[in-house]
């Protein structure tokens, strides 16, 4: 199991962006490093939300991809967040299957699920002959 470190600016930014009764959704931005995977920005969704659902739209996807291989965008996509207001953290069989899609791409990739109403976030990874599990505590720091 790797670790993660994700800055301190990088939870600022998605707790503002989640802060919200609607679900919200993003792209998490960084790289991998010594078996370590670093999340150093965000880029935030569309506008396809509501309580329960949340979609970043195919066109705002296509924009980022372009913008990465332009070079407007550093770093690669690691992996993604999304809201649950006041539903706690989880993973619904729909953010397993958009996890699974990401691990296509990158076996490190992570889903990360914030409430902003108790103000907690998880983050789930897939772990080769287990699944899709939630990382524990002491693999992710914040700095």
């Amino acid at each position: 199991m790797f670790k993660v470190f994700i800055t301190s600016r990088v939870i600022d930014r998605i707790s503002r962006d989640v802060n919200r009764p609607v679900e919200r959704i993003g792209l998490l931005m960084g790289a991998l490093e010594n078996s370590s995977l670093w999340v150093n920005d965000i880029i935030p969704g569309g506008t396809e939300m509501s309580e329960v659902h949340c979609a970043f739209p195919p066109q705002r996807l296509a924009q980022v991809a372009n913008d990465i291989v332009e070079g407007r965008i550093e770093g690669r996509i690691v992996g993604w967040y999304h809201s649950h207001p006041g539903h706690g953290l989880f993973l619904s069989q729909t953010d397993l299957e958009t996890h699974m899609q990401f691990y296509q791409f990158s076996s490190y990739a992570l889903s990360l699920v914030a409430d902003p109403k108790s103000g907690e976030f998880g983050i789930w990874i897939y772990e080769n002959g287990v699944g899709v599990v939630q990382l524990p505590v002491n693999h992710i720091h914040i700095i």
